[in-house]
Order: C-alpha cells, then structure tokens, then sequence
C-alpha cells in the first residue's frame, strides 16, 4: 500500500491540465464584469471630462460678463462666445437696489457641448469699477446714474446730472459741476474743484490742489497735498489736512471741523466761519468770532500729517456662486 502512494505522488501527469482548467473558468466568471466595469470607468471619465470643460467654460462666461461691465458695456447685452469647444451663452441682470447703493448683477452663463449637455453657472456680483481713460460728460448727457466705482486714466469733467454711487478715482484732474454727486471715496492724483451744488458725500485725497465754489459741498474729511480755497456758500462737514494754504472766504463759507495746515490759514468775509480748531505751520489770519475752537499758529502745535488714497484696484466681490449641471 505505501507503495502504491508513492506512485500516485510521485506521478504528476494532468496536474497542469486541471490547473489551465480551474483558471480558465475563474478567468471567466470575472472577466466579463471587469470588461464591464472598464467600459463604465471610461465612459465616466469621458462624462467627467466633458462636464468639468463645460464648468470651466461657464465659469469664464462669468469672469467675461465682469470684465463687459468693468468697460461700461450694456446690462441688458446678451454675449455669446465659444470655450473649450462649448457654445457659451452669458445673460446680466441688474437686482433691485436703493440709490444710494452699489449694484448687484446677477450673471447667468451657460456653457453647452455638441452632444446638447450642459452646465450653468450662476454669479451674484457687487463693487465694479469701470474703467477710463477720460471721462467728459457735459449738460447735454441729462442725468446720468453709475451705481458703480469709476477709476480714470487722465481727467474728469462732468457737467451734467452726474451720480456716481461708489468710490471715483482719476490720474488727473477733477472739475464736478452743476448736480454732479459722488457718494464714494474721491482719489485724485492732480487738482480738484468741485462748482455750484457739487457734492462729495465721502472722504477726499487731493494730490494737488482743492476749490470749492459757491454752494459746493463735502460731507467729509479732506487730506490735500496742495491749498485748499472756500469760497462763496461752499460747504465742508469734515476736517482739513492740507500741506499748503487753506483760503476761506466769501459770503458764508462753512467748515465744520478742525483745520490742519502746514502753510497759511486765512478766514474772511461776512458770514465765514470755521467751526473747530485752527493749527497752522505759518499764520492764522482771521476775524474775531470766525474761528471757535484753539488757534495755534507758527508750527507750535506739529506738522499736519497728510494721509494718501486708500483706494486699491478695486476688485469685484463676489456674493453668490451656484453650478448646475
């Protein structure tokens, strides 16, 4: 009996025939759920692929949308481009807002494959800047109304019904005129003046020069690296820091607010009035009565510090972001 087994062990003939057998079936059962599979991850991959171009297409319809306002382009201009091979199609609306607020847009673009899928991305955007080289608008553009920032290349002159609800910064010069209302922050590089019912609701950075004209009026802080001159009814409800001369005089010009200024300081005329303290780096000429608050004259009370424009490029911001696919 150990005899015979020792055969049979020792005897390995049909062994790998089983083996070839036993794989082949096992090979079998799995190779048509792994074909499967495969087909199923490569068709996955190329749906991922398609979406995920048709979601970079959208998303530039949107940064295209921006970038058509930012050039004073058309609300209501429906654009349409192609990206990625995707037809894009980008729509803007303008949300209902108060007057006296920047605009919110709402941009919808849609980016559509050969194959009809598509994917749409949905933007909500405030705080735009449009941007100039110059800007000239005379009494014959009637009202004109940017709920928006404006930056400007060179010089500004608005003499119509002007209303700019955010920040205006300019590399020249500034002249605002009959109406013309700013109601953000004033940046400009060269001089301003602002004439009869022209009105900075903000603060205010001058490199140069500042004039306010009869009934003119800032309802805020003033940082001038110039002179600053007041005259007729003009109005400033804010203090004053000027590196040069501050001028004030005329019928019944008004400062509410201290005055800082490293030259001369002079307050004359009727009804003229400084309603706060005067510092000055040369002489303080004034009128009993015209000036309430502390004289100091000479340079006794330090040197005026002159703060510059805090205003950046003004980047969109954006409020809302939805993808559907």
């Amino acid at each position: 009996m150990k005899t015979i087994v020792k055969r049979i062990i020792r005897d390995e003939k049909g062994k790998a025939l089983v083996l070839a057998l036993v794989l082949l079936v096992v090979g079998g059962l799995i190779l048509t759920p792994l074909l499967g599979l495969m087909s199923t991850g490569l068709v996955s991959g190329q749906v991922y692929e398609k979406k995920t171009e048709e979601l970079y297409a959208a998303d530039a319809g949107v940064e295209y949308a921006i970038w058509h306002l930012q050039q004073g382009g058309d609300v209501d201009d429906v654009l349409e481009l192609t990206l990625n091979g995707k037809d894009v199609t980008v729509e803007i609306e303008e949300l209902p807002h108060d007057c006296y607020e920047l605009a919110i847009y709402e941009i919808t673009s849609t980016a559509t494959s050969a194959e009809g899928s598509s994917t749409t991305v949905t933007a909500q955007v405030t705080n735009i800047t449009l941007y100039m080289d110059e800007l000239f608008l005379d009494a014959n553009a009637g009202t004109v109304y940017w709920p928006n920032n404006v930056y400007v290349e060179g010089d500004v002159e608005l003499s119509a019904e002007v209303h700019i609800v955010g920040d205006l910064k300019a590399g020249g010069n500034v002249i605002l005129n009959q109406g013309s209302l700013i109601g953000g922050i004033v940046c400009v590089a060269g001089d301003l003046t602002l004439n009869n019912n022209a009105t900075i609701q903000a603060s205010v950075y001058v490199a140069g020069d500042l004039t306010l004209n009869n009934l003119a009026l800032i309802e805020s802080d003033l940082n001038v690296g110039g002179n600053v001159i007041i005259t007729g009814n003009a109005q400033i409800i804010g203090g004053i820091q000027a590196d040069g001369d501050v001028t004030v005089e005329g019928q019944g010009p008004l400062v509410d607010g201290n005055v800082c200024a490293n030259g001369n300081v002079l307050v004359e005329g009727q009804n003229t009035m400084i309603d706060g303290d005067v510092y000055a780096g040369g002489t303080i000429t004034a009128d009993p009565g015209k000036i309430t608050g502390t004289q100091c004259p000479g340079g006794a009370c330090g040197e005026c510090e002159i703060e510059i424009c805090p205003l950046d490029a003004g980047d969109p911001e954006i409020l809302l972001w939805l993808i559907n696919s």
